[in-house]
């Protein structure tokens, strides 16, 4: 330090100083000062409880404190003093904050709502906003647009014109749907919304337009999409939103990322954080097997375009798969074209979604990418395909059932697209989803660890068609169908059987027998195709691009806790949550900032793990969330026991 300090004074300055310099910074933050909430002298009962999560007001002054026992607590950051101490914030736990603007700011809690607070009267909420049916995990706020942004475990996101007054409250609209959804953030700019789920995967909706978003991602359902790209199956009700995924979408784009860790099977993603400077983002996820937790910092960016490529179709840079039979080989160049087409010419389609909390499921291998950028493979037919792949267990957002004659439904599917769009109701709901909540997974987790008996009820489970299957006329005489629009002979509609599982297909509300007997093959109703001209059709599924830069193996301390890790405002360190303490972690050992150019390609080729810079245990229980302030290298942290801490350099 002192030779830095000579160079300073007599004008030089070295390669690598400024990276000494924030080394020696971070490498000596320690604990200053602590606030027990549980040990103020309040009445038995008022106890604030877990501290689930910490923001800063765009000054750094003010800290906001979201706990456990409908506490809401703020402090001034400077004194560290607490200042207010608002007992019944909310009905139940609040769960998330976020500022608006330096003495604006937003609570969402378990009790379904979002609140709206003042700094210069904390007596009352300023609103209280209704909407979601589930609880409120995340709130953002998009400053390009002037809207408030909500998400909870109902899969909804909604938008908030906080500016707007009128009789019945705000002006607000979901925007989106995704089932199994964790949590959403928006970049410091507003041009991107990236989403996290329980289903293993982060979707990143590029050049955001909030206004426009219900329209132009309408009926798209990501989850699908995922198990399309994890079956390797073409599923054409995914499939036709294809075009989603184009650089000719210029507003709302959508790239999928789905790159962990080779030794990181990621399943439920529970934590995520952009770059200060939108370079990259950060998450933390919790694996299928439940026995790690990983961070993970992956590129946020959309990729580059090849210069050997036709400037004029401007298609997405992305990796796909052709999924076609060993006949169809010799014809395959003369029907990729066809096929891509009936893949993204529907664009429009209504919206089916289903509110849902964090979901079990099923088909979780995750599947090999081309070694390059639109590289086409050939494979074999559906059904060999089902023979070669290995099994693995489910750790996905839908449960799917894999029916007979897999081959047939490809040639059935490809019938399809050659006919007139087909009734909504001549397919059958071949894609079974159960919903529950994130408590009530954990509870069967646990009994199924504990048991050698299965959980295999659930409250409520509903079907999905893919498009693949159509009905054959011994099934359909076994299905009772009640549809909006009667069809002109159709049958009164009878009584289901005790087991009976329902499910929503657009206009018609489908009731199959539950039976491991029951069998469902599909119908060729088409005279004018032969079976074997339609195993010609093959098929291009979309792979995902890499995106994986940096990762660290963490402790799986109390895993039915989510931590919230976080960037310092300079975007060189991230502090995450390492059991009773907190972990400051960097991209080398020498704390230079987030690599660019060539270091960054070298980095993208192969994902590096992180450097860990310093680690510090100071709680007495484990540490759920940690934050840095925007103005300064001060860190505060958050624990189960609701204990808050504060630490800063010691030079």
């Amino acid at each position: 330090m002192d030779q830095y300090l000579r160079r300073r004074e007599g004008g030089f300055s070295q390669q690598g100083d400024t990276n000494f310099v924030f080394r020696r910074i971070y490498s000596s933050v320690n604990m200053f000062n602590s606030y027990h909430a549980n040990c103020q002298p309040v009445e038995p009962g008022q106890h604030t409880g877990a501290i689930f999560n910490l923001d800063f007001n765009p000054d750094g002054n003010v800290l906001v404190a979201a706990t456990e026992r409908k506490c809401v607590l703020v402090f001034d950051a400077i004194t560290q003093r607490e200042i207010f101490n608002i007992p019944d914030a909310h009905t139940d736990s609040v769960n998330c904050i976020k500022f608006l603007d330096e003495r604006l700011f937003a609570t969402g809690s378990d009790d379904f709502t979002v609140a709206l607070w003042d700094l210069r009267n904390m007596k009352q909420k300023l609103r209280v906003l209704h909407g979601h049916s589930n609880w409120v995990k995340n709130i953002e706020y998009s400053s390009k647009d002037k809207l408030l942004v909500s998400s909870g475990f109902d899969g909804s996101i909604f938008t908030w014109d906080i500016n707007s007054h009128t009789e019945q409250g705000l002006i607000s609209q979901r925007v989106f749907h995704a089932s199994g959804l964790m949590r959403c953030r928006i970049s410091p700019a507003g041009d991107k919304l990236v989403l996290c789920t329980s289903g293993g995967y982060i979707m990143i909706i590029h050049h955001l337009d909030l206004t426009t978003l219900h329209k132009d991602l309408c009926g798209f359902r990501p989850g699908i999409y995922r198990l399309m790209q994890l079956g390797e199956q073409y599923i054409p009700q995914a499939a036709k939103y294809d075009h989603v995924f184009s650089k000719r979408q210029k507003k709302n784009r959508v790239e999928l990322v789905t790159d962990f860790p080779e030794q990181n099977d990621a399943e439920m993603i529970t934590a995520l954080q952009i770059h200060p400077q939108c370079l990259c983002m950060l998450t933390r996820n919790v694996s299928c097997d439940e026995q790690s937790e990983w961070t993970c910092i992956h590129d946020i960016n959309e990729e580059t375009t090849p210069a050997d490529e036709d400037t004029e179709e401007e298609e997405p840079v992305v990796k796909r798969k052709r999924v076609s039979t060993p006949s169809s080989t010799s014809s395959s160049s003369s029907n990729s074209s066809s096929s891509s087409s009936n893949g993204s010419g529907n664009g429009n389609a209504s919206d089916n979604s289903t509110s849902g909390s964090s979901t079990d499921s099923g088909s979780s291998s995750r599947s090999s990418s081309a070694s390059s950028t639109g590289e086409r493979a050939q494979y074999p037919t559906q059904a060999d395909a089902l023979l070669m792949r290995p099994l693995r267990r489910p750790t996905r957002s839908v449960q799917v059932i894999h029916l007979e004659n897999a081959a047939s439904a490809r040639a059935a599917a490809a019938a399809s697209n050659s006919q007139a769009t087909p009734r909504t109701d001549s397919y059958i709901p071949d894609i079974w989803a159960a919903e529950v909540t994130v408590q009530e997974r954990a509870i069967r987790q646990s009994r199924a660890r504990n048991s050698s008996n299965h959980v295999s009820g659930y409250n409520f489970v509903y079907a999905i068609s893919s498009g693949v299957l159509p009905l054959r006329p011994s099934v359909a005489s076994r299905l009772v169908v009640n549809s909006t629009r009667q069809r002109p002979n159709a049958e009164p509609s009878t009584t289901p059987p005790t087991g009976a599982a329902s499910g929503n297909n657009s206009e018609t509300t489908v009731r199959f027998e539950i039976s491991p007997r029951l069998r469902i093959r599909p119908f060729i109703d088409s005279p004018n195709v032969s079976v074997a001209a339609m195993k010609q059709k093959g098929h291009s599924i979309m792979m995902n691009a890499k995106k994986l830069l940096y990762y660290a193996s963490e402790t799986n301390t109390k895993a039915s806790f989510i931590k919230e890790p976080g960037f310092s405002a300079d975007g060189r360190i991230i502090c995450s949550p390492y059991g009773n303490g907190v972990r400051l972690l960097g991209y080398s050992a020498n704390c230079m900032e987030y690599p660019r150019y060539q270091v960054f390609d070298e980095v993208k080729r192969s994902p590096r793990p992180l450097v860990e810079i310093a680690t510090i245990t100071e709680h007495q229980d484990v540490v759920l969330c940690a934050k840095f302030s925007p103005r300064e290298p001060l860190l505060v942290t958050g624990c189960n026991a609701g204990e808050i801490t504060w630490y800063r350099p010691n030079l």
